[in-house]
């Protein structure tokens, strides 16, 4: 066919008349401008925001309406032809549901399935099965570092909604090696942790626990899998992101491995550049970000201590006072993953569910009679921050934007 021959086109999309001859149009993907140059007075009498399929055909950058079928005409125009997405996240999560059309969100959630799936197709071929997730249990994870767990009322007793999936994985672990879940979790948060933009109270983690992997290999199995996924995402649905923004990806993901930081050493830089952290405490989210951005690519920090952890992760034999765990930091970013080796001796756990965490041990009682048993293996595993990931890879300022549902801290939508 002559490539300069009129070419047949069928759109589905939401029609705006905006002067003349000329329309917005868009659809799920994409907002466009085009000229009509024939037929289009038909299209001028709709209301705004009605959705039409397009008959006709593109001509030297203009398009000939041949036919037309209005399939629906809004009651409120006003509404349906919102254009614009909020920049206050706050304002964006009360009524995100008339904003998720715009291309700038379908675009998030988008890369947000794009990630679920390639780290799913990944894990599986490293022979990890997928469990499904748990909504309510008799006791969650305490070790929250700052948020709260949420307890519910059924059947007249009291049960807590899953803030993690860590004891359900060093079960599930022990029995089948490698398993993962793609875990939706809901926390408390402090409602001052809206303005960091990286909280949810309801988030997805995909959460991995490895009964036949030391720390070293399941630390490479996370450099792996998101060197894999983020590469296959910009190469595969590059159509999804700026020049820019491919750029800044392939600059800074670069090919594992990243360098690790043990615990002292991240304290010692994050108090020479300016922070306040004492010895014990987590890094605050501003450290987090200028310490990574030193480095511009992913770093690892190593061996939190004990004291600032929940009661799973086991301390290093070789450094006492120290955990085997890690977190993986992502310039502008910060914390994506958090993980570590599991305490699996039952005297250790029940000790630091009475003394650190101060909590009724009885809550606990299913997965103490496992390790009082011997049930539980040694096992070692991550949670990798969907949410956070995606806001990291689209580059947005608030992670509202990086879900199909945000819920903030304080701010619930429908």
């Amino acid at each position: 066919m002559d490539i300069f021959e009129p070419r047949k086109i069928k759109l589905i999309s939401w029609i705006k008349h905006i002067n003349e001859n000329e329309f917005l149009i868009w659809d799920t993907k994409k907002a466009i401008k085009l000229k009509m140059k024939c037929n289009a007075k038909s299209l001028e009498s709709l209301p705004c925001g009605s959705l039409v399929e397009i008959y006709g055909y593109i001509d030297n950058g203009e398009m000939c309406v041949e036919n037309i079928k209005v399939v629906h005409v809004p009651a409120r125009g006003e509404v349906a032809c919102i254009e614009s997405v909020p920049e206050d996240p706050v304002e964006y999560t009360i009524n995100y549901p008339l904003y998720v059309r715009h291309p700038s969100i379908t675009r998030n959630i988008l890369v947000y399935f794009y990630t679920v799936e390639y780290t799913r197709r990944f894990l599986l071929k490293k022979g990890f099965i997928e469990l499904p997730t748990v909504v309510v249990g008799v006791s969650s994870d305490p070790g929250l570092r700052g948020a709260s767990k949420i307890p519910v009322e059924i059947y007249g007793r009291i049960f807590e909604l899953q803030s993690s999936m860590i004891m359900y994985k060093q079960l599930y672990a022990s029995i089948f090696n490698r398993v993962f879940y793609t875990a939706r979790n809901i926390r408390l948060e402090p409602v001052e942790n809206t303005s960091s933009g990286r909280h949810l109270v309801e988030f997805t983690q995909v959460d991995i626990e490895c009964a036949d992997c030391g720390k070293d290999h399941v630390v490479e199995i996370a450099e792996k899998t998101l060197y894999t996924v983020v590469k296959r995402i910009i190469s595969k649905h590059s159509e999804l992101f700026p020049d820019k923004e491919i750029e800044r990806l392939e600059r800074e993901i670069i090919k594992p491995p990243y360098p690790k930081l043990t615990y002292d050493e991240a304290l010692r830089e994050a108090r020479s550049m300016g922070f306040d952290v004492k010895p014990g405490q987590e890094l605050s989210f501003d450290a987090e970000v200028s310490l990574v951005n030193k480095y511009g690519v992913p770093v690892w920090v190593e061996g939190f201590p004990v004291e600032s952890r929940g009661f799973y992760y086991i301390e290093n034999p070789e450094k006492k006072g120290y955990n085997l765990d890690y977190n993986l930091l992502l310039p502008g970013l910060g914390e994506v993953l958090d993980g570590g080796c599991r305490e699996y001796r039952y005297s250790q756990v029940l000790e630091r569910i009475i003394k650190r965490h101060r909590e009724d041990p009885a809550k606990y009682k299913w997965f103490l009679e496992l390790l009082e048993a011997g049930l539980i293996r040694p096992t070692c595993g991550w949670g990798m921050g969907v949410e956070r990931l995606v806001k990291y890879l689209c580059n947005l300022k608030h992670i509202a934007y990086a879900t199909p549902h945000p819920r903030l801290p304080g701010v619930i939508g429908p």
